[in-house]
């Protein structure tokens, strides 16, 4: 388990560590099984956080993360959140993630799969709110794929995917929200998304679908919802429940891969429905750091242009991967691949900007990157690091660009490669 208190900012990192197995068990208040953050604003950033439980009579509250204070703000980015538990208690809220009321988080490009509230003791009449993200705070949650997260409890089960509460003000952007469920209990509200009746929300460019229970719940009362650009679909009770569909949303199959593989196929209705004005930079990348903005049907400009994809995923068929180790003096090798032979090049930079290049989408690198190789896909290119000490603990981002053969009228930019050098 890890515990921040009253300190820290986005300057304290903890990065690829796997946080598993904690457990909370006591008669009273089992908050943060995981990784407990109070008044303070770490960057948790590509970690898994898996297995943790609480198992109480009471409160059962974060299984993955429990975020609580006014000052707090953490960034929540790139994290897988699976396998965590809360059962048994009265009220078990956020498996995954659990903001409390005044705290403030951004949750950003998170894998959150198969996190579980639960009621395991047949003396037990809990509630299962928000069993992948429990949100009573201010949040920002985007370009995240929320799937396969479970509320079963025998009480009130709200929120499968995503649960907001208590005032909370939510903003739900690009995410992909699958497969999640209520069931059992009472009551059995918002299989991928729930309000109740004072939370508000904005909800832009998700795909919330083939969810058991409603896709997008909202109980009566204050609290305000808009929507649009989402793609609503196959949900078991309803799409919408207290909640009008924007005048740009869908409801459309968003053709999976497969059922268990929620990554978007090329002949998807969700690839390009965005319009590009909605590129922001809290969704510059995906979920598989990939540029937002791509020329996903590759035509060039021709009709829609580069847009954004609905979900989590943004649709490429180009891919950059690393094959070494990021040690001064050694050499690495930069790999781009593409679905069909293509011409291709391969950038580097120290640095990480953002800059639109129309058609071809969103390039991550700053100005100053340089151009290194040029050819026929599948590229590799063998980068050889100085060995020079003042490059320790320098970022180095490589990003590739495939420009369709044989007539060379659109392209895509593949994912951004970053390491840090040692």
């Amino acid at each position: 388990m890890l515990r921040f208190v009253a300190g820290p900012t986005r300057l304290t990192v903890v990065e690829g560590f796997t946080i598993r197995n904690g457990l909370l068990n006591t008669t009273g208040h089992n908050y943060g099984a995981g990784i407990t953050i109070t008044n303070c604003s770490p960057t948790i950033r590509a970690n898994r956080v898996t297995g943790n439980n609480s198992d109480g009579t009471a409160w059962n509250y974060g299984g993955g993360f429990y975020i609580s204070g006014s000052n707090a703000n953490p960034l929540i980015l790139h994290n897988e959140i699976d396998g965590n538990e809360l059962r048994n208690g009265s009220w078990n809220y956020g498996a995954g993630i659990h903001v409390a009321s005044g705290a403030r988080a951004d949750i950003v490009g998170n894998h959150i799969h198969d996190n579980r509230n639960l009621t395991v003791s047949s003396t037990s009449t809990g509630r299962g709110h928000g069993a992948a993200v429990y949100a009573a705070g201010t949040v920002l949650i985007a370009s995240n794929l929320i799937v396969d997260n479970l509320n079963n409890t025998s009480g009130w089960n709200y929120g499968g995917g995503v649960a907001i509460t208590s005032s909370a003000i939510a903003s739900l952007f690009n995410n992909t929200i699958a497969g999640n469920s209520v069931t059992g209990g009472i009551y059995r509200s918002g299989g991928g998304v729930y309000l109740d009746s004072s939370g508000s929300a904005t909800l832009l460019g998700n795909i919330v679908a083939s969810n058991t229970g409603h896709g997008i719940f909202k109980s009566s009362g204050s609290g305000t919802v808009t929507s649009d650009y989402d793609d609503v679909w196959n949900n078991t009770l309803a799409n919408y429940s207290g909640v009008t569909a924007g005048p740009n949303s869908i409801s459309v199959d968003p053709l999976f891969v497969s059922a268990t593989d929620r990554h978007l196929t090329s002949g998807s209705p969700c690839v390009d429905a965005m319009p590009a004005g909605h590129l922001t930079t809290v969704v510059a990348v995906d979920v598989d750091h990939d540029p937002r903005q791509l020329d996903g049907d590759l035509d060039g400009g021709l009709g829609d242009g580069a847009r954004l994809d609905l979900g989590g995923d943004e649709f490429t068929t180009a891919r950059l991967s690393l094959v070494g180790v990021p040690r001064i003096g050694t050499t690495l090798a930069f790999d781009l691949g593409a679905a069909q032979p293509s011409l291709g090049l391969l950038a580097f930079a120290l640095g990480r900007g953002n800059t639109v290049i129309a058609p071809f989408g969103n390039l991550l690198l700053d100005t100053s990157a340089v151009v290194t190789s040029f050819g026929v896909t599948p590229l590799a290119l063998p980068f050889a690091i100085p060995n020079a000490p003042g490059l320790r603990g320098g970022d180095l981002h490589g990003q590739g660009l495939v420009l369709v053969l044989p007539a060379v009228v659109a392209g895509q930019f593949s994912n951004l490669a970053s390491i840090t050098l040692f």
